[in-house]
């Protein structure tokens, strides 16, 4: 990945334009990290995310755009993934005494502890298995249509923290062996992406609430924090009455991590080439070691790229909803976001604008960053529509603009332009983005169009300047080492403009 050190005024400008599109980014962040710190999602500081030299994997950091798919048990119930099975959100940073925890459990006002979101016992959330029904899973479709919108890499959520396991798993008791007749939903979604040419992404997430469910506390960890004296809450939101002893928890810990051990190697020995491997945290449990080492992946799928959410190192760093503060340099990155607010809530919660996911794209190419938003499908297995017309909107954007973030990099060292920009050769690509008002992130807040001017400093002459899209020439000047383009508002769209100067 061509990365060089940019200018302060450059990494400022990017990072206004993407991080002012991030409705509530600080709360969002906020809850991100506490999310990270209760499953053990810590990357190693001292790693230096030095990443795979193997020849198979030299594809991550030019993939650009891949399709994160989430699916689970929270489908039935169109919810957010495993979380809102998680109390205590609103107590992340506040105390209550003796007297309120007691009448909060009695009374079981969840609503209050979790800050108003929904929630769900682990119990009754584990119960939506029996409604996952997958009889119209066509993850063919799915990726027939990411491929034909210019996504490179897709990623399936084959096990999330809720511990639903997508195969027919001969390890643990929660997956499809034990529902819907034994499906394997990992396979149908691996052979698709081979058809359409997609590399094939695995997401696992080592800790699993359903097998270790006698030994989780269903309080959110950073609430625990401030609030000690509350209860463990069991998998049915109760206040815990007893803990395993000594023995019985040793016991479980060596069959936790033979469970993670294998369920890994299933993935990744039953399915072909893997290549890439998304983990979501560490293995709980005082994090036993008895589970796949790096090394150990790297033997079984020579070629494979991981993050560093599982083993503390990994190929390359995911920053999750908040964008990049600043360019990652070389470290090989990936920016992932929800196309919708929550991470599968696709049937029912509105659409961010596509000017939006195509803003923070291109925004992210200008670094050399992967950009990998999430849709998620029905507790049958089918897409929404809606999924369908988003990316029937990013096809034909690409079809017009493709060349702006395909086989591109950043731009020279000794360059810098006022938007984010690519270049390819002699042809630099600027990116013009929608604004929206209010920090927005939907149609409804998209700002109309207005006249801009774009700079670009080079010490080439440009020879031609062109509005991509429409292949209409723009009127430009050349003088002090720095080019000036106008772009009216009248040849502006409702997505990102991409104005392609020839030098």
């Amino acid at each position: 990945m061509n990365k060089h050190i940019r200018t302060k005024f450059i990494t400022c400008l990017l990072l206004s334009i993407v991080s002012c599109q991030i409705f509530g980014q600080e709360k969002e962040g906020d809850r991100v990290k506490s999310e990270h710190d209760q499953i053990g999602n810590t990357v190693d500081k001292n790693s230096t995310h030095i990443h795979t030299s193997n020849p198979d994997a030299q594809w991550y950091p030019d993939a650009g755009l891949g399709l994160f798919v989430h699916w689970g048990l929270s489908s039935v119930k169109d919810i957010g993934a495993s979380w809102p099975m998680v109390v205590g959100w609103g107590l992340r940073s506040k105390k209550i005494d003796t007297l309120e925890i007691k009448r909060v459990v009695r009374e079981r006002d969840y609503e209050k502890i979790n800050g108003g979101s929904f929630f769900i016992t682990p119990n009754d959330y584990w119960a939506m298995a029996k409604d996952l029904t997958a009889q119209n899973y066509d993850p063919d479709k799915w990726i027939k249509a990411a491929k034909e919108a210019g996504f490179t890499y897709a990623v399936l959520t084959t096990k999330h923290h809720e511990g639903f396991a997508l195969w027919p798993s001969a390890y643990g008791d929660f997956s499809t062996k034990n529902f819907i007749g034994g499906k394997d939903l990992v396979r149908p979604f691996i052979n698709a992406c081979r058809k359409y040419g997609l590399k094939v992404g695995l997401y696992f997430s080592p800790p699993d609430w359903h097998f270790n469910k006698d030994y989780e506390n269903f309080f959110f960890q950073e609430a625990r924090v401030h609030n000690p004296t509350f209860p463990e809450l069991d998998a049915d939101l109760n206040p815990r009455t007893s803990k395993p002893n000594a023995e019985e928890t040793a016991k479980h810990r060596a069959a936790y991590a033979a469970m993670v051990r294998g369920q890994l190697t299933e993935l990744l020995t039953n399915y072909g080439k893997i290549d890439l491997l998304w983990f979501d945290g560490r293995a709980a449990i005082d994090n036993p070691s008895n589970v796949l080492t790096q090394e150990e992946i790297r033997r079984l799928q020579p070629g494979i790229v991981m993050n560093p959410r599982m083993h503390g190192t990994g190929d390359f760093i995911t920053f999750e909803r908040t964008p990049p503060a600043k360019d990652p340099g070389d470290t090989w990155a990936e920016f992932c976001n929800t196309w919708t607010e929550s991470w599968n809530n696709s049937n029912t919660l509105p659409f961010r604008s596509n000017a939006f996911i195509l803003g923070q794209y291109v925004a992210m190419r200008a670094w050399g960053v992967n950009y990998l938003p999430s849709i998620g499908p029905k507790a049958d297995g089918s897409m929404p529509e809606a999924v369908y017309e988003n990316l029937k909107v990013i096809a034909h954007w690409m079809k017009a603009n493709g060349k702006a973030v395909k086989n591109t990099k950043q731009l020279p060292v000794a360059e810098t332009a006022s938007v984010p920009a690519t270049s390819n050769n002699n042809f630099r690509y600027l990116f013009a983005i929608p604004e929206f008002k209010d920090n927005g992130m939907y149609e409804k807040d998209r700002l109309p169009a207005k006249d801009i001017v774009l700079t670009l400093k080079t010490a080439s002459k440009p020879k031609k300047v062109k509005l991509l899209g429409s292949a209409k020439s723009l009127k430009f000047s050349y003088s002090d080492e720095q080019v000036q383009v106008k772009l009216p508002a009248s040849m502006r769209t409702s997505l990102v403009d991409v104005v392609q100067i020839e030098l």
